[in-house]
């Protein structure tokens, strides 16, 4: 095995979301956390599994996770160290992708656990499953309606929901109904949501 691939345990969880196709098989957290990501990112429209071709130049095929972006459909490659590769293997992988309608997105350790994203997917994935009653998400919706995005202490002014502003609007960014500005700022009051 080499040293930048991810050590897989026996047997796969499965990470689902509203943007999965079907649910994902993951051996590792770091997969997870990609895809966590990957899901209240608004440039990810959809997230799927198929066969794909082996990133590795074997004859084999390997099973693989497909992101379909704005700007295109690509295989999600997770490893701990990003590969050296050649001049050639580069040119080589981009053109066995290319014939099966994909790009590489290649994300390392270094990339997936840079703060504050990664600690905020995994904040707002923490909420996943907070129930949202009916009216809450009528008042949130009907805010962000009105108003346009806004902050989560602005949203909480205006829609008054009878709950956690925040867990609730988590919720419902893990449900894909409003997309949280996660990014650059901590997971807190100034956070900007808005609408899908």
């Amino acid at each position: 095995m080499r040293s930048n691939q991810l050590h897989v345990r026996a047997a796969p969880a499965f990470f689902t979301s509203p943007k999965c196709k079907v649910a994902i098989p993951i051996h590792h957290t770091l997969v997870r956390d990609a895809l966590a990501q990957a899901s209240l990112d608004p440039s990810v429209r959809a997230i799927g599994y198929r066969q794909t071709p082996d990133l590795h130049d074997r004859q084999e095929r390997l099973n693989g996770i497909v992101l379909n972006r704005m700007d295109g459909d690509f295989l999600l490659a997770v490893c701990e160290t990003r590969p050296q590769r050649s001049d050639w293997e580069l040119a080589h992988l981009s053109g066995v992708l290319e014939s099966n309608g994909l790009r590489l997105f290649e994300r390392d350790a270094l990339d997936i656990r840079r703060e504050p994203l990664f600690s905020n997917a995994r904040a707002v994935w923490s909420h996943e499953r907070y129930h949202v009653c009916v009216i809450d998400r009528l008042k949130i919706a009907a805010a962000l309606a009105e108003d346009g995005p806004q902050s989560i202490l602005e949203l909480e002014e205006r829609a008054r929901p009878s709950n956690d502003i925040l867990a609730a609007v988590c919720a419902l960014a893990c449900e894909d109904l409003v997309q949280l500005s996660i990014c650059d700022m901590p997971l807190g009051p100034r956070t900007i949501v808005r609408a899908c």
